[in-house]
């Protein structure tokens, strides 16, 4: 057949139609070859095969990657996985995991999905080399740069104690824990802690030279102020509280009622009776019962009495001094006409200078002076004008 004749030998066929080909090579015969090129294969043949095809395309392995695999088999020694394709690869115990295991099935299964690391394509035998330990190793690298950036809390073990702090172990990864960073407190013996799991923040994270450090003091700071504001928001006006003498000033006491939180008793509500300094009433350390005045949640503040932990002295002065009654007493102040004698604290009488001798005393100084201790007969009491 000439190139002529080929040339318009389609022009009045349907090429979708295998029947109106065949009519017209019945016409016109044709080289075989040209026949078969004619009649178009069968769309879904084509999609079937191509499928078909694709599973049976190994996955391209390259070094650095991490990638799924499956389980296919459990081995003394090892794991076999599959990445996709037709063959299987082996993974040893010692690129499983960074624990000590004598078995895979203490740490998976067949059909288990797992990722691993692409060590080598190629080993000497011609296989790839795959690690489960390296990619949980970068995973976990990953999963602390998250932690820091958006300050998440983190579990680690403690290693070893060295100079400065401790080792810690971060799922394989190793960290470090500063000996300040510790505790609230200052740590002197580290050991006791070696072999425990302890609740971290990261502080500093540089993969590249694989530095991160961790604090436990941050951790237990974020809870004690967790606790202070509850405790704070517990706390109601006119409540009793048991507190400690931390701090004492000329102008006040600091106490310390627990959670990290300080209140200030000042000069006027330390006793019912005159004005003391601070150091004549409390002792450092001293534990005290105190009286909430206010809460002052924005600045975690409170106002507290010490006095008004205990009843109001002309309230029970007849059922403690009753007339007729003698006591003692100290001498607090000296005028013309007599001498004030405070009895308890708030309770103070007079003592006319009448009353002073059995004689006649021209002056008061002639028989008391300030700061005596001297006995004194209860004459009368009249509570309303807290007068005796």
């Amino acid at each position: 057949m000439d190139e002529k004749g080929v040339k318009g030998f389609y022009d009045e066929v349907k090429p979708d139609d295998v029947n109106s080909i065949l009519e017209k090579a019945s016409e016109k015969k044709l080289p075989r070859g040209e026949l078969k090129k004619a009649i178009p294969i069968k769309k879904e043949r084509t999609d079937s095969m191509r499928t078909m095809s694709k599973a049976y395309v190994p996955r391209i392995l390259r070094k650095g990657d991490i990638i799924p695999v499956t389980v296919v088999k459990l081995e003394s020694d090892g794991v076999m996985v599959n990445a996709g394709g037709k063959e299987d690869y082996f993974i040893p115990l010692k690129n499983l995991t960074n624990k000590r295991i004598s078995s895979p099935k203490e740490i998976t299964r067949v059909g288990d999905k797992i990722d691993v690391y692409v060590m080598k394509t190629k080993d000497a035998k011609g296989g790839a080399v795959l690690s489960k330990r390296k990619a949980d190793y970068v995973k976990e690298w990953e999963r602390l740069s998250d932690a820091y950036k958006e300050g998440r809390r983190i579990k680690v073990k403690a290693t070893k104690a060295t100079k400065g702090g401790l080792l810690v172990d971060i799922n394989g990864v190793v960290g470090f824990l500063p000996q300040s960073h510790v505790d609230l407190k200052k740590v002197t013996d580290l050991k006791p802690f070696v072999g425990k799991e302890l609740e971290v923040k990261v502080l500093e994270i540089n993969p590249p030279i694989q530095r991160v450090i961790v604090s436990r003091r941050e951790v237990m700071r974020e809870e004690q102020e967790r606790e202070r504001k509850e405790f704070l928001l517990n706390i109601k006006k006119g409540q009793i509280l048991n507190g400690v003498v931390r701090t004492i000033k000329d102008f006040g006491v600091f106490v310390d009622i627990g959670h990290g939180i300080d209140g200030l008793v000042r000069l006027n509500e330390l006793t019912w009776g005159r004005r003391k300094l601070p150091r004549e009433v409390v002792r450092k350390g001293e534990e005290v019962r105190v009286k909430v005045l206010g809460v002052n949640l924005d600045t975690g503040k409170l106002t507290l009495s010490l006095r008004q932990t205990k009843p109001y002295p002309w309230d029970v002065v007849e059922e403690k001094f009753p007339v007729g009654s003698i006591v003692e007493g100290t001498v607090i102040r000296i005028h013309p006409f007599g001498a004030v004698v405070e009895l308890d604290e708030g309770i103070t009488g007079l003592v006319h200078i009448s009353q002073l001798d059995t004689k006649r005393v021209n002056k008061v100084e002639d028989v008391v002076k300030l700061g005596d201790r001297i006995k004194v007969k209860v004459l009368a009491i009249n509570k309303d004008k807290r007068k005796m």
